[in-house]
């Protein structure tokens, strides 16, 4: 008598609920594809390469179907992810149940379940399946495979045809785009080295590959899907370019005039500390429209100096000094934000590092317990923190000892010019025949402690008080 089976939806939650959780083998993981399938057909599967062979370092995305017999018969598994490895189907990924010995073996050990269905564990189920995938892929570990990444990627999306304007009447540029895509991903997301984000771009990188390798055939919808994307990102590329083109149309320049000699140059060399020197002599008199040498005046903002020959100042000079100091308030703000909030979030997680590594010395049975405070790498996020806020106040630094060098350099220039100034009007006085020692220098800006301060205003109040304090006064005098 044949003893009574587990019905096929019943399995399915059981196996779902085990997936959804993480209850089973940690190189393999599996859920449904669609969560709205209300007959739990189509599954998704990942297995982990196995280390210490070709596959190390790589993610392998499954599908999986389990059909009305399930578990009387096998699933029907192929590779999403391109591999060379034996009973798999270059084409399509198709797995050779004839090459996987349970998946060979499912019928007879579905028909020893039929008379022990409650075993200690379940032999037959998705998990099983993918573990032994795993296995016979480690079996062939030396085999050589396909190349991952953006080469894969690469290859793969310029075998796709596209159009003369997207390609080679572009308005971009006679290249193909999906390379130019590929390339500026893997550049802009290199430093990532979270294995979230990781594990997350494996499977988004492994789904393009399959995106691509169907967007070949010009009558699929995934080949119209990538061209109109292709043609949206070529206008997007198009109107930021018209916009930074019209913005650097009315923008001022800040590039040095030609023609127009520099004023200070640097004479100390690399590595020592910055000394700047006068460029040459104080300007020519007939340089002046009026005819009277002023001298110019040394100011600073932000601890950025500069000479002020006029009044108002030009406005490039104006952009130049409001971009440095605002480089400078940034890069204050920072070392101020990483001092005294980002450094506490460090100091978390050094705590949470060492955690992990005292519960993995304990998993893993290594002998004594991890000390706290003790990990393989001594390197530390509080340590890396301080390395930058050390780095960033020695550039801020090294910045104010330039700074400090120019303005030393300009004061030169500020003397000299002052000196000619007073010179040139000797000269003058002694031509119109006046005392030449009645010189004075004519500045076109007096200096703020030069200035007649003004009296505040009186109110009308304080009127009346002092006009009644002063009758009060002649009154008594005249008494």
């Amino acid at each position: 008598m044949a003893a009574a089976q587990v019905p096929r939806n019943f399995k399915l939650l059981a196996e779902l609920e085990k997936g959804e959780k993480g209850m089973g083998a940690g190189a393999c993981s599996y859920g449904l594809e669609d969560p709205e399938d209300i007959y739990m057909t189509h599954w998704r599967g990942t297995i982990w390469g196995p280390p210490h062979g070709n596959h190390e370092n790589r993610i392998y995305e499954l599908k999986m179907e389990c059909g009305p017999n399930y578990p009387k018969e096998p699933p029907e598994i192929h590779f999403v992810s391109q591999i060379n490895l034996p009973g798999v189907s270059p084409v399509d990924g198709k797995v050779d149940k004839n090459y996987v010995a349970i998946l060979r073996d499912w019928s007879r050990i579905a028909a020893e379940l039929a008379k022990n269905p409650r075993p200690k564990e379940d032999p037959l189920s998705l998990e099983a399946a993918l573990i032994a995938i795993r296995k016979f892929m480690d079996e062939n570990k030396k085999l050589p495979q396909p190349p991952e990444g953006s080469k894969s990627l690469i290859r793969q999306g310029m075998r796709v045809p596209l159009p003369d304007d997207l390609s080679t009447a572009s308005p971009l540029g006679p290249r193909n785009p999906i390379k130019t895509l590929i390339r500026n991903g893997f550049r802009r997301n290199k430093r990532d080295t979270s294995p979230r984000l990781v594990v997350s771009a494996l499977k988004n990188g492994y789904r393009y590959l399959t995106l691509l390798s169907r967007a070949s055939d010009q009558s699929t919808p995934e080949h119209s899907s990538v061209l109109a994307f292709l043609r949206e990102n070529q206008a997007r590329i198009l109107a930021i370019r018209e916009k930074a083109a019209a913005e650097a149309a009315k923008r001022i320049s800040t590039a040095p005039i030609e023609g127009r000699p520099t004023l200070i140059k640097k004479i100390s060399a690399d590595g020592e500390p910055p000394v700047y020197a006068v460029a040459g002599p104080p300007r020519r008199l007939s340089s002046f429209r009026s005819g009277v040498r002023k001298p110019p005046t040394l100011g600073a903002t932000m601890g950025v100096p500069f000479l002020r020959f006029k009044k108002p100042q030009p406005r490039f000079l104006e952009r130049v000094l409001r971009q440095k100091s605002q480089r400078k308030e940034k890069r204050i703000a920072k070392i101020l934000e990483m001092q005294a909030e980002v450094m506490d979030d460090a100091v978390a997680e050094d705590q949470w590092e060492e955690l992990v590594a005292e519960m993995l010395a304990r998993k893993n049975r290594r002998g004594k317990k991890a000390k706290k405070g003790e990990r393989e790498d001594k390197s530390t996020y509080k340590q890396t923190l301080c390395d930058a806020v050390l780095s960033l106040s020695q550039i801020a630094e090294r910045e104010r000892q330039d700074l400090v060098a120019r303005a030393n350099a300009m004061w030169q220039i500020v003397l000299a010019e002052q000196d000619m100034a007073l010179k040139e009007e000797k000269e003058r006085l002694a031509r119109e025949g006046k005392n030449p020692e009645e010189a004075q220098l004519r500045v076109w800006a007096q200096p703020i402690w030069a200035r007649r301060k003004r009296k505040p205003a009186k109110s009308t109040d304080q009127q009346k008080e002092q006009g009644g304090i002063a009758g009060e006064a002649e009154r008594a005098r005249d008494v």
